[in-house]
């Protein structure tokens, strides 16, 4: 639920935050550089914060997070709320609400490192993908449920919106506080031994750069492909985009909630044929030339991203020693946050040469993670000492 509530707040404030800074009096390269800055400090505050964990538990880092969460999203409405009734001046609210999201960010970036290494400490080896696959679903679960929230409440009462984000974080923090308890984590008595394997994750860590990088990249360029390809209109081609990467996640979604716990597939073999399907997914939606192709190769995209990324966390869990669970995921989240950088700004120039070329080049990312992928399997298969829990 924590890891939902936090990506609940953040979908919903990419989606909002742009027309209603319009809406406030801001410039549209205000909001842009308080989304970018948000994008850093993710960046910078997620692996310390899953240092963190290591040091004092996850639980007391989860429930800093979400009261941040919720005093964040109080602070925005409130902001909101002064400037739209003119008690705020357009500087002011501006530098209010950059420094509200800095915080607010420095704060929450916390959870999904200090989750991911709780579902580490409570699963068994056997059920790592199991539980990684619905982290991956509680995050989807939560991008979706911030668009709808912008889509439906937002529009007319933004205020209501940051309400009922902060309710939700509130929530979460009761239901850590009553029924959360800290997991037994093995006493670390070795310090290398709470040392990242760097040796062993760097291919995992890559995989998440390309593959995120990749989704990043389609999800920057989708609609404009269908404006400037297919001859869509901007409506049709913003509400054809915005179906076609709602399909994506949902497919996505089932995937990691039920598909995982069906196939029973080890952590290997969710991560390979994941790959593969998506690359090739992504090779057929480069060269189809009609809406319903795209709509149809997108989906099939969402299944293997769903079984690749899932397994990637879940290899990535497994390779690294029980003291150092949080320093991982911390460190997954630089790489993601890479993507997520990197992505939109390829999308945006290769789009200029032309709209078929953001598309290849996420192909070639996931052609690489299918490469990666198989050396990492085939490296772990001949170590007798962690092929047994990995294959």
């Amino acid at each position: 639920m924590s890891l939902a509530v936090f990506t609940t707040g953040q979908s919903f404030l990419l989606v909002v935050l742009p027309p209603l800074g319009r809406r406030l009096g801001f410039a549209d390269l205000h909001i842009g550089s308080i989304l970018s800055l948000s994008a850093l400090l993710i960046m910078i505050s997620a692996p310390a914060w899953g240092y963190l964990s290591e040091r004092v538990g996850r639980r007391p880092v989860l429930l800093i997070a979400l009261a941040g969460a919720a005093l964040g999203s109080i602070g925005f409405g409130t902001i909101v709320h002064f400037r739209l009734s003119g008690a705020l001046s357009v500087f002011s609210a501006l530098m209010l609400i950059t420094f509200a999201r800095a915080a607010q960010t420095l704060v929450t970036s916390g959870i999904l490192p200090a989750a991911q290494a709780y579902m580490a400490d409570i699963t068994a080896p056997a059920q790592r993908a199991n539980g990684m696959g619905t982290l991956g679903a509680a995050i989807g679960v939560g991008a979706i449920a911030g668009a709808a929230l912008a889509w439906r409440v937002a529009g007319t009462s933004p205020i209501v919106a940051f309400a009922v984000i902060a309710m939700l974080a509130a929530i979460a923090w009761l239901g850590i506080l009553w029924l959360a308890k800290e997991p037994a984590r093995k006493v670390i008595t070795v310090v290398s031994d709470a040392c990242l394997p760097l040796r062993r994750i760097w291919p995992f860590l890559a995989i998440t750069l390309v593959s995120i990088s990749a989704y990043s990249i389609l999800q920057q360029v989708t609609a404009l492909r269908l404006q400037d390809s297919l001859g869509f209109t901007v409506e049709e081609s913003i509400s054809g985009g915005g179906a076609a990467l709602m399909a994506t996640a949902l497919a996505m979604i089932v995937v990691q909630a039920c598909a995982v716990r069906v196939f029973r597939w080890k952590a290997a073999r969710l991560l390979g044929v994941g790959a593969i399907t998506a690359a090739i997914a992504m090779l057929i939606c480069t060269f189809v030339t009609t809406y319903s192709g795209i709509f149809a190769t997108l989906i099939l995209l969402g299944i293997g991203l769903g079984l690749m990324l899932t397994g990637n966390l879940a290899s990535l869990s497994l390779q690294t020693g029980s003291g150092a669970q949080g320093k991982v995921a911390g460190v997954n989240v630089l790489a993601q946050g890479l993507g997520q950088a990197i992505g939109p700004i390829a999308g945006a120039g290769l789009h200029r040469i032309s709209p078929q070329i953001p598309f290849f080049a996420a192909t070639t990312l996931l052609f690489v993670a299918c490469f990666v992928a198989a050396i990492s399997c085939r490296s772990t298969a001949t170590d007798p000492t962690i092929s047994a829990e990995f294959s």
